[in-house]
């Protein structure tokens, strides 16, 4: 069957293809959804609040075990991992109707499920259906890097995905990769009871301001988490019970491991083996699993094919959510409402590592004129009430006091950065961050903190200091 021609088609049912769809939808355009009839790898549906049910659990645990530091008793919780993964699945079946196919059905968006392939530079075949739209969007997901180490192969290992189906405690887990997603799940099953050691396989948190992410790197390995720095796994060895572990360590030494279980987290790519991308004439920037778009609006080398989320380079959902809206807008009014902004990069950890922009630690680096302004949360009265006073939140300002970038890591600093993140694309200087109004006591209040020491230093025009003399001259 050739279907009609619709506006958009939507390749991808996962979280990010449902918002693109229904956001075409709201823009009225005729919007067809194309599931491929497998959750989209690192995109499912539900997924981001399973692991958010499970890092709620596992934040509570560790708060019982912590709760002297509050004046109250510390209790060592008995966990059912089981209980915990039963929980998260069912916050996760309250929201599935949300993005059932039969309200999307109701919302206007057509559904075509099946195996997905260009036949052309126009058509995409789905099963018996062949799609003829004026422009696809490929909100594909996220397929783990799988690195090259000997024996992997060899080893039941987890991925971000599987992980989060798991329903047995795991003993010591091994977590491979220095991005913000293992680092994630690795608090997450230590505060669940297990031994977890993390080993980057490179970088730990590249493109983050070195200051800040030592600081979070620090507060995690308090908890327990071993962080094999600058470490590398060589090889692996299924056992009778358990599996062997070889770390290659900086000097040319050697760690040798026993755990249970393994995760690989060690980031991911765009997959188009089963889209023929060689039909659709798509070609990526970096190789055949790497960026395909080439336009700031995902624009491909086929005019009629957009890339969205990872396909485009934005591997986070704040980054691909932004980004996606503004794709679609430029598709069905012919031109975005919005630019994507400066959204913050995020480690949703606990404590969260955030940052806008340019890294906010890189004094020595400054453009002449720059200014950066810093405020410790082992100051802010929120942050001592809670127990939680260590971090720090970095603002980077031009001469003009425009805020150029951000880097904060503490409570609060996902929404901290989020607010600075607006601050800088409309505009907003350091000296209007005193004038914040925020309640006493709270986080936000390091950000008012930094205004006032942004305006302290703000030389008084010759004007108002003519007035202010003269004014000390009156009597009255």
């Amino acid at each position: 069957a050739d279907l009609s021609r619709p506006d958009l088609c939507i390749v991808g049912a996962g979280a990010l293809g449902i918002a693109l769809a229904q956001h075409g939808r709201r823009l009225g355009a005729s919007v067809v959804l194309v599931d491929r009839g497998a959750p989209e790898p690192g995109d499912g549906v539900q997924r981001a609040l399973r692991l958010a049910s499970l890092q709620a659990s596992a934040a509570r645990a560790h708060a019982m075990r912590n709760a002297g530091a509050l004046g109250l008793p510390s209790i060592e919780p008995k966990i059912s991992v089981k209980a915990v993964q039963e929980r998260a699945r069912q916050m996760a079946d309250l929201r599935a109707p949300l993005d059932s196919h039969e309200r999307l059905a109701a919302l206007g968006i057509e559904i075509v499920t099946g195996t997905s392939r260009f036949v052309d530079a126009a058509s995409l075949q789905v099963g018996e259906a062949k799609i003829r739209a004026k422009a696809f969007v490929l909100a594909l997901g996220e397929t783990p890097i799988v690195p090259a180490v000997v024996g992997l192969d060899r080893v039941n290992f987890f991925t971000p995905d599987t992980i989060l189906e798991n329903t047995r405690k795991l003993t010591h887990l091994l977590v491979i990769g220095g991005e913000a997603t293992g680092l994630v799940l690795a608090q997450v099953f230590l505060r669940l009871g297990s031994q977890v050691t993390l080993v980057p396989q490179g970088s730990l948190l590249a493109g983050h301001d070195d200051e800040s992410a030592n600081i979070l790197l620090h507060a995690i390995e308090q908890e327990g988490l071993v962080v094999v720095r600058e470490g590398a796994v060589r090889a692996l060895q299924a056992r009778t019970q358990g599996i062997g572990a070889l770390v290659d360590l900086p000097g040319g030494d050697e760690l040798a491991l026993d755990v249970s279980h393994v995760l690989v987290a060690a980031g991911g790519f765009v997959d188009l083996a089963g889209l023929d991308a060689e039909a659709a004439r798509l070609q990526s920037r970096r190789g055949a699993t790497a960026i395909l778009a080439e336009g700031e609006l995902g624009q491909t080398r086929n005019r009629r094919v957009r890339a969205a989320g990872i396909g485009a380079g934005f591997g986070q959902w704040q980054h691909a959510i932004s980004h996606g809206f503004a794709l679609v807008e430029d598709l069905v009014l012919g031109a975005p409402r919005r630019r994507p902004g400066a959204e913050p990069l995020l480690v949703m950890t606990d404590p969260p590592l955030a940052q806008i922009g340019r890294p906010a630690g890189l004094v020595d680096r400054l453009r002449p004129g720059f200014s950066l302004y810093r405020a410790s949360l082992g100051e802010n009265e929120a942050a001592l009430a809670l127990g939680l006073a260590q971090g720090l939140v970095k603002v980077t300002g031009d001469a003009r006091g425009r805020i150029v970038g951000a880097s904060a890591v503490g409570p609060g600093a996902a929404e901290m950065a989020s607010f600075l993140a607006l601050a800088k694309e409309h505009g907003l200087g350091l000296g209007a961050l005193a004038h914040i109004s925020a309640p006493h006591p709270a986080l936000m209040a390091s950000l008012v903190e930094l205004g006032k020491v942004f305006q302290a230093e703000q030389k008084v025009s010759a004007l108002a200091g003519k007035v202010a003399r003269l004014r000390r001259l009156l009597p009255f």
